[in-house]
């Protein structure tokens, strides 16, 4: 909470919704903010003499609840985990696994929209600020939830 205080202090973001999606390992939550967080300089005021408003995703690692069996399986590989990864420190791990996981959203954003994914901003500890994918503050669908009549094309 004290980290989105400080990004609400600091004119990060302006506005903490609710929960978008929730699941083991985080949740989601939906802010707004009028800072373009690329730059971090804030939007010019429009012609109507508002700044405007950009809805932003805000993932929160869960830190209360750090069993996660399977983990080693996700950080084998990882040259950042190579010694190891924070079996004793739990907290850490969790740090880790958002720095793991804005990487990745880098590396899979430099498709130029090949692969739709959310392109993260900030990573603060075991929070990412990343935008929100959607329209009028509703989430675009799952891909589980998606209806494919032709797996092999969407494949492709």
């Amino acid at each position: 909470m004290l980290e989105i205080e400080k990004m609400i202090t600091l004119e990060k973001l302006s506005k903490f919704y609710g929960c978008i999606s929730t699941g083991k390992e985080a949740n989601v939550y939906l802010a707004q903010g009028s800072m373009d967080l690329l730059n971090r300089e804030m939007y010019p005021v429009g012609e109507d003499g508002e700044l405007p408003i950009i809805e932003y995703a805000v993932k929160i690692f869960k830190t209360s609840i750090l069993i996660f069996k399977d983990r080693e399986r996700y950080v084998s590989g990882e040259f950042r985990f190579r010694n190891g990864h924070c079996k004793g420190n739990p907290r850490k791990m969790v740090k880790l696994w958002a720095e793991k996981e804005v990487r990745n959203l880098k590396r899979i954003y430099q498709t130029n929209g090949l692969i739709k994914v959310p392109q993260p901003f900030i990573l603060k500890n075991n929070i990412i600020v990343m935008e929100f994918v959607g329209e009028k503050s509703k989430a675009a669908p799952r891909l589980r939830d998606a209806n494919i009549d032709d797996w092999n094309q969407s494949y492709l």
